[in-house]
């Protein structure tokens, strides 16, 4: 059996996309400015009524994340370089103080409206983007430049002086507040490693647990768009323990006696007060899940990824603001680990008949299609649209490192499933059923069967695949062996146990006592 070493170019798409750079085809789906959208607000600085209110003097949202996300498909993509970095500028005057941020984006601006003026990027979209802004190409903003270098700095000294006066007077909630805002100032201007160190700071004069829930936020916040997956992980587990520790009966203090509803009573609603912190608490757990999610996935476990992803549930719609990753990126992220984890049965009860991502989906039309073409084992218009969709897959932050290796599982996964049934298979025809090459197919099924997940073996002289079955005789005579083999044992072992009693050799212990000798 010859087996080609070089892989496939259907397995090696989205590897040379990366390499090569992102480039957009004129007929693709990909929406620039709706996916810009899906990040307005979207902050976790957003204020957290939970129980006692204590984010209320929160800053606004940032608006980082939109400026995280825009920056990563201008590096990524040449094709939408120009209005990617033309967002980004805008995006972060509006919602920063980063300075350094605006110079080096508008140095790339420059540059890339440079290199298509010149022709050494001669990609259609680009092209076609530049003629659209000739001659009304973005300047750099000087005037915000000065004015946000001051309202930084005095900002920071500002903050600074604040905390020494409350570490004087020794004012504990003062100093974790002083921490606290410091961090918040510090990431909006874009010092994360700064962010970081007074989240940490504020640690040690947190006296309640809402106050270290909301440290862990803050620092899962800066994690992210630092894209440290393991310190997401770790805070999310002290999140979590702080918000168990929130609701359980011995924080919440007395419990309210339950109504007595007499017959023809009508029950009593829940108090408002009582109903919104609920519904912060949800959130906030919400939160958590989809952290926990990410984090999963950026760490390569992309089982347990998907079980997070598919686990949310409505409460990320209805309060989008404050949370970690929009919704259509959520169902994203399920439907790409879900088809390389989950199995047949478990697509249709945790992805397609989800009542909870049901409207994640919605947002992305195309994931439900993608689910339906596996689950009903039409792979090849599965991969098909997967293939089509694929730049935003490639062009999304925390997913397009994986893209290559998810989509590797998600193919041999469905070989599997499509294999599952028959005793053999024409090569030919599970060729054209997946849109392969019979070169292709080979290639992909000899990878599988040297790792031993493919149960099966290429007959060349046919052109089949052929299951390999378990021999019943022979499994029957090994078993009917280990069996005789253990009897003859348990045999050897009574019959020395007998003899040495006869020999009175066994050792008793004494009847009224538990000592043993």
């Amino acid at each position: 059996m010859e087996v080609d070493s070089d892989a496939p170019a259907s397995q090696a798409w989205p590897q040379e996309k990366l390499k090569q750079g992102v480039i957009v085809p004129e007929d693709s789906p990909f929406d620039l400015e709706q996916v810009a959208a899906q990040y307005e607000g979207q902050s976790t600085s957003a204020p957290v009524h939970l129980l006692h209110n204590f984010c209320s003097t929160a800053l606004p949202p940032s608006g980082r994340t939109k400026v995280t996300r825009l920056n990563h498909i201008a590096n990524s993509s040449p094709s939408l370089a120009g209005p990617a970095l033309t967002l980004t500028l805008a995006s972060i005057k509006a919602d920063t103080l980063d300075t350094t941020l605006y110079e080096s984006t508008f140095s790339s601006y420059r540059q890339c409206v440079n290199s298509i003026a010149t022709g050494e990027n001669k990609d259609p979209l680009a092209v076609a983007w530049h003629q659209s802004v000739k001659g009304k190409e973005v300047p750099i903003d000087r005037v915000w430049l000065e004015k946000t270098r001051r309202e930084a700095q005095s900002g920071i000294d500002k903050l600074e002086v604040e905390l020494k006066g409350y570490t004087t007077n020794l004012i504990k909630e003062s100093i974790r507040m002083g921490h606290r805002d410091l961090a918040r100032f510090l990431y909006r201007t874009g010092d994360f490693q700064g962010a970081i160190r007074s989240y940490t700071k504020s640690r040690e004069f947190c006296t309640t647990n809402h106050h270290v829930l909301e440290m862990c936020l803050g620092i899962i916040e800066v994690a992210f768009e630092v894209s440290n997956y393991s310190f997401v992980r770790n805070y999310v587990v002290k999140a979590e323990s702080a918000l168990d520790a929130i609701n359980s009966p011995s924080q919440s203090g007395k419990t309210k006696p339950a109504p007595t509803n007499l017959p023809g009573m009508l029950a009593p609603g829940m108090d408002p007060v009582e109903a919104a912190k609920e519904k912060e608490k949800l959130s906030i757990q919400e939160r958590l899940t989809i952290a926990n999610g990410v984090a999963f996935l950026g760490m390569n476990n992309y089982d347990r990824a998907a079980r997070a992803f598919t686990g949310v549930g409505k409460e990320t719609l209805s309060s989008q603001i404050g949370h970690f990753i929009p919704p259509a990126d959520i169902a994203l992220y399920a439907v790409m680990t879900g088809l390389a984890s989950f199995t047949r049965e478990e697509i249709k009860r945790k992805l397609l008949e989800n009542a909870d991502l049901r409207p994640m989906l919605d947002v992305e039309p195309y994931l439900r299609d993608i689910l339906r073409a596996f689950y009903e084992n039409r792979f090849k218009e599965g991969l098909g649209l997967l293939e089509k969709h694929s730049v935003r897959q490639l062009l999304d932050v925390h997913l397009h490192t994986h893209v290559p290796r998810l989509m590797q599982l998600i193919r041999s996964r469905a070989l599997l499933v499509y294999f599952q049934p028959y005793s053999s298979v024409s090569i030919g025809r599970m060729a054209t059923a997946f849109g392969f090459t019979d070169s292709e197919l080979r290639t992909s099924v000899t990878a599988l069967i040297n790792t031993g997940e493919f149960k099966a073996r290429i007959d060349n002289q046919a052109s089949v695949f052929v299951a390999r079955k378990k021999d019943v005789r022979a499994e029957a005579f090994k078993k009917a062996l280990e069996e005789g083999e253990k009897i003859q044992r348990r045999t050897v072992a009574a019959e020395l146990r007998m003899r040495l009693i006869q020999a009175d050799v066994v050792v008793k212990g004494p009847k009224n006592s538990q000592e043993a000798y």
